[in-house]
């Protein structure tokens, strides 16, 4: 049987200093910590003063602490910190907790002491580091309702002081551009929830200037639960202001190319006439001219050009003509891209049924002759055709039903190229229009994404690729559907499978260089408006084409409001030419 064990052997060994003091602050216990950490033996304390070898800096403070314990004015539960002496002339920070005789039952104040030195000086160096510093450091509770720390640069870079922020922790928020907040809300609650994030946003209001604060941001866990947030902002709007400089730039040499190849492109056209010219007066010689049809300015005649030389001059114009079209459509596409990343604007809840709708508008907009459409509502559940999609390197799906849900055009089987014909009746399109590109588009209703206001665009560039690069007549099928937390817009065609260079290019998994480069200037805004909403795209093939799903962040697990339809009465640029971002 185990003998009783001296409580005071077991206090010996805690490596926390623990001391008893009477009512006048003198020692009258210490147990061995106090030769780890202060370097005296216990003998040597009791019956000292405790307070003379408090660093004189911190000595009334400490000591108005303490009375104000045992006049029973202050509560036992909060630490306190402060420099000590040792034996060595030297000073440790200690961390203090005291605890009263009607708590211990021991006639005296029991303190127990941390040694917190390499801590407060850790922290020290960081309070310098963020003092000296033009970034915003900040610490918060999990769930914002108090703050833990923040440096004196959020006062420049938010207008908020530190004591403010200590009475209304979410005050900062005043400072964010109000088309951003929803974005910055987002972020906040997912930090709460132990995720990192990293987002740029705006500072100021509508009317006046802006600031761009770029806020990476990470969870403190600790067992499993998250207790705090902390991140810093930096203002990066000087950053912006170059890329908008470089934007103008941009503008300004696409303006040039483009001036430079129409002159390219109408002297090759002189060219060809002047050809053609030679052409037809030689076989007018040929035929009994005479010399009175000589050309005075180039002193040709009969049989002055070479055998051949019409025809090859005729194909080097076309190779010229080609070329600076190319290239001007290049610059067309890179423009239209160039203008919406640069708008900069923030994702936010977005209603999908409208921006759907007006996607397809686009797309009949821009088609030079008729577009066969429709679009409907689903049941929840219904739209159900895009799932096992998700690949993002490329895969294959089941497809033998993807066009049954709203009899989007194939082949009815008969092998003649007939397409169903309800859609196109809809459409006021006859049977005989076998070329007529058929779009369907179904939607669960009231589904919201967390996305930026250019999703319109990209799902218009989905389906415009569709028609644009279908071998037979173009067939496109649109299902939008929420799934727990994610929006899956998921476009089906019957166009050949994308290239792997293009896929791989947008989905990272491919690096250009000076001899591999993509030109699908319209997957990459697909992606960038993916990316930037925190949604992801991928692709994959069906029996008939492929299927291309952009997943989306839903807005409905997330408490946003002031749900946005893009439909073209906001302030973004209205799209004239959609072949300005196509995929060719």
């Amino acid at each position: 049987m185990c003998e009783r064990v001296d409580p005071e052997t077991l206090i010996d060994l805690a490596q926390d200093k623990v001391v008893v003091l009477d009512d006048d602050g003198v020692y009258r216990y210490c147990n061995a910590a106090v030769v780890d950490i202060l370097g005296f033996e216990p003998e040597e304390l009791i019956g000292a003063d405790a307070f003379e070898l408090v660093y004189p800096e911190d000595r009334a403070r400490v000591r108005a602490v303490f009375d104000a314990i045992v006049a029973g004015d202050r509560e036992t539960d909060e630490p306190f910190e402060y420099r000590y002496g040792t034996a060595d002339g030297d000073w440790v920070w200690l961390r203090t907790m005291v605890y009263t005789p009607a708590e211990t039952g021991i006639d005296g104040y029991v303190l127990t002491s941390r040694d917190v030195t390499e801590e407060v000086e850790s922290r020290r160096r960081l309070e310098t580091i963020a003092s000296a510093s033009a970034d915003v450091f900040w610490m918060f509770s999990a769930d914002w309702s108090e703050l833990l720390f923040v440096n004196d640069a959020v006062e420049n870079v938010y207008g908020v002081s530190a004591e403010t922020l200590e009475r209304r922790p979410q005050s900062f928020l005043d400072a964010v551009h109000p088309d951003d907040r929803p974005y910055v809300e987002r972020a906040m609650s997912q930090l709460s929830k132990g995720e990192s994030t990293h987002v740029d946003y705006r500072l100021g209001t509508e009317e006046g200037s802006t600031t761009w604060v770029r806020v990476p941001g990470e969870p403190v866990i600790e067992n499993g639960d998250v207790v705090a947030v902390t991140g810093f902002a930096r203002d990066v709007t000087e950053e912006y202001r170059r890329e908008r400089q470089l934007a103008v730039m941009d503008n300004l040499l696409r303006h040039t190319i483009r001036n430079d190849m129409n002159i390219v492109d109408g002297t090759a056209a002189q060219i060809a006439d002047r050809v053609a010219d030679a052409r037809r007066r030689d076989d007018g010689d040929a035929s009994g001219g005479n010399d009175a049809d000589r050309d005075d300015a180039t002193g040709s005649g009969p049989g002055s050009l070479p055998p051949g030389f019409a025809d090859a001059v005729t194909d080097h114009v076309e190779t010229i003509q080609r070329v600076a079209d190319d290239l001007l459509t290049t610059a067309e596409k890179q423009r239209g891209v160039i203008e919406m990343l640069n708008q900069r604007r923030s994702p936010r809840p977005i209603a999908l049924e409208p921006a759907v709708e007006a996607a397809v508008e686009m797309v009949d907009d821009d088609h030079d002759g008729p577009v066969a459409t429709d679009c409907t509502r689903s049941v929840v559940g219904q739209s159900d055709s895009a799932q096992g999609a998700g690949t993002p390197d490329g895969g294959n799906v089941e497809s033998d039903d993807w066009n049954d849900g709203g009899n989007v055009g194939f082949d009815d089987g008969s092998g003649d190229g007939t397409a169903r014909a309800n859609v196109a009746d809809a459409a006021g399109v006859t049977d005989a229009d076998e070329s007529v590109p058929r779009l369907v588009a179904s939607c669960q209703p009231d589904v919201r994404a967390f996305t930026h206001p250019e999703i319109d665009y990209a799902i218009a560039e989905l389906v415009a690729n569709a028609v644009d690069h279908a071998t037979s007549t173009p067939a496109v099928r649109i299902d939008v559907s929420a799934v727990a937390d994610t929006v899956d817009i998921s476009v089906w065609d019957n166009c050949e499978p994308i290239p792997p260079e293009e896929r791989s290019a947008v989905t990272d998994r491919w690096e250009m260089d000076d001899i591999n480069h993509t030109n699908g200037m319209g997957l990459w805004l697909v992606y960038w408006v993916a990316d930037r909403s925190g949604g992801d795209i991928a692709f994959d093939t069906h029996d008939d084409g492929n299927v291309v799903t952009l997943s989306l962040p839903n807005a409905d697990c997330d408490e946003t409001e002031n749900t946005s339809t893009p439909t073209g009465d906001d302030d973004r640029p209205a799209i004239r030419d959609l072949s300005a971002i196509s995929n060719d």
